[in-house]
């Protein structure tokens, strides 16, 4: 089973049962073969390497180069049913205090359910 770090981030992939862990690794970390799931930027602000890059070998020896410390990285992985049943229901916890004085109307019950799913889709 795999389990996230602090800096880890959740990602519904869309199909079943896999998700997507967005991690911030050190350089020296970093794995030929993973894609970047966010942009390497200098430190004006211009992007060295887009977001979705898959490393190579002359990739990272240039961004060694360059002195990145940390890269953002994505790797799928297979979701566990019952920790996804489990955010699923903290989810809606959170949101039943915060639509605790909203009222029961139609409208109310579709944002309800399109704030879930969102929340859900993002990995919030």
């Amino acid at each position: 089973m795999v389990t996230a770090g602090w800096n880890d981030q959740w990602v519904m992939t869309g199909r079943e049962h896999e998700m997507k862990v967005r991690t911030l690794l050190p350089l020296a970390e970093v794995l030929v073969g993973q894609r970047l799931a966010e942009a390497v930027l200098d430190a004006a602000g211009h992007v060295l390497v887009p977001a979705g890059t898959e490393i190579s070998e002359s990739l990272l020896q240039g961004l060694r180069r360059r002195e990145v410390a940390a890269v953002e990285v994505e790797r799928e992985i297979e979701a566990d049913p019952a920790a996804e049943e489990n955010r699923r229901a903290q989810l809606a916890l959170r949101l039943d205090q915060l639509f605790r004085k909203a009222g029961d109307g139609v409208g109310t019950r579709q944002l309800y359910a399109a704030v879930l799913d969102s929340q859900l889709a993002t990995g919030a």
